[in-house]
């Protein structure tokens, strides 16, 4: 099985337009701090409500995201990124019906999406301008591949999986996640876009979170166009790369490191995740690769890079961590999204990485932690 393109991918986006503008990686209390405070000012909400009213707002939560989706489709955020604009005059440029499009950019209002005034005219918010075409995180592309028909008929289906712990995506769709990609790729590069967009926001914080040597080389496996690998460079000029992806990915990956001026110092080799990665380097790079699979293919997967590793040669594997009796508000939704979508993939626990680990022949040695939460889990060979 080739590294699959959707893992990273930018597909399709000029990679110009996906640079990242956050250089600042903000404290890790503050993220928390924030996060802690939201999670309580909805939590006391729901106290204050009547619980009957509570549970039909959260029930209709799957609307907001069909309603970003279509405004996304549209071209709405787009517009008002030029200025406020009524809905008859979003109405002309977009080819719409203007009493629809008002009733649904109202609705919009409440959960901050746009603002509405006393005049009738729309605003862009920062959630507006977060979802442009030209946004760097590539937020539109992920939130059209969560509303897409394939993803909601899955998760419609979500009793049936609990039911039978099997993926709900196969059961309604006839094909596996990724194999769902092949045969549709419109959804598939809004899907690998989406999650590029998420690597790129992320890449400065993962950087900075782990002691890279100041020299030799740097593997990243499956690392889409490199965005992490190109942060971990920038910083460290006397390093060089290696990254590793599937054909489809490589062309996309040159035109992007180049952009940034570090083509002379990345190698980029097709390779395999399950096959021979044929790539020597001091620090091996995994970013959330694990949580596609169960946890035999996680193993196998392992034994692959390990093999590839010389005997003082690093492995860190990048990961949401899910405690088993933790609720976690950014990785247990990650983690029931992967029992409807994937076979047999899920986010684990510190201990449960580094007993896969363990199992492939690999000594686990340290763990850090990024300001929003991403595990990066050292490990050399036993």
């Amino acid at each position: 099985m080739a590294v699959h393109a959707a893992s990273n991918e930018i597909g399709g986006i000029s990679a110009q337009s996906r640079r990242s503008p956050r250089t600042q990686v903000p404290p890790r209390f503050a993220v928390h701090a924030s996060m802690k405070l939201r999670r309580f000012l909805l939590r006391a909400a729901d106290r204050v409500l009547p619980s009957e009213l509570a549970v039909l707002e959260h029930s209709a939560g799957f609307s907001v995201g069909y309603l970003i989706a279509a405004l996304v489709e549209l071209g709405v955020p787009d517009e008002l990124a030029a200025g406020p604009r009524t809905a008859e005059e979003l109405a002309r440029s977009l080819h719409c019906k203007a009493d629809a499009l008002h009733r649904a950019l109202r609705m919009g209002a409440v959960y901050n999406l746009v603002r509405l005034d006393r005049q009738g005219r729309f605003h862009a918010t920062r959630l507006t301008k977060a979802l442009t075409s030209d946004a760097p995180y590539a937020s539109d592309q992920w939130c059209t591949f969560m509303a897409s028909k394939a993803h909601q008929n899955a998760w419609g289906d979500l009793a049936e999986t609990l039911r039978h712990g099997e993926s709900a995506f196969r059961r309604q769709n006839g094909l596996s996640f990724f194999a769902w990609f092949d045969q549709h790729p419109g959804e598939g590069r809004a899907f690998a876009a989406g999650l590029s967009g998420l690597t790129l926001s992320e890449a400065s914080a993962i950087a900075s979170s782990y002691d890279f040597p100041r020299s030799g080389v740097v593997c990243d496996i499956a690392g889409g166009v490199g965005a992490v690998l190109a942060e971990v460079l920038r910083r460290r000029p006397e390093l060089r790369g290696v990254l590793i992806e599937a054909p489809l990915v490589l062309p996309e990956a040159a035109g992007y490191l180049d952009s940034l001026g570090l083509t002379g110092r990345v190698e980029l080799r097709q390779g395999d995740l399950f096959g021979d990665l044929r790539a020597t380097a001091d620090v091996y790079l995994l970013k959330w690769i694990l949580h596609d699979w169960d946890d035999a293919t996680c193993v196998r997967l392992l034994r692959n890079v390990a093999a590839a590793m010389p005997a003082d040669a690093k492995l860190v594997v990048i990961e949401g961590i899910q405690e088993h009796s933790r609720a976690h508000s950014r990785f247990s939704p990650i983690d029931l999204q992967m029992l409807v979508v994937t076979e047999g993939g899920r986010e684990r626990s510190v201990v449960e990485i580094q007993t896969l680990m363990s199992q492939a022949g690999l000594r686990p040695t340290s763990v850090r932690r990024t300001p929003a939460d991403l595990a990066l889990l050292e490990a050399v060979k036993a």
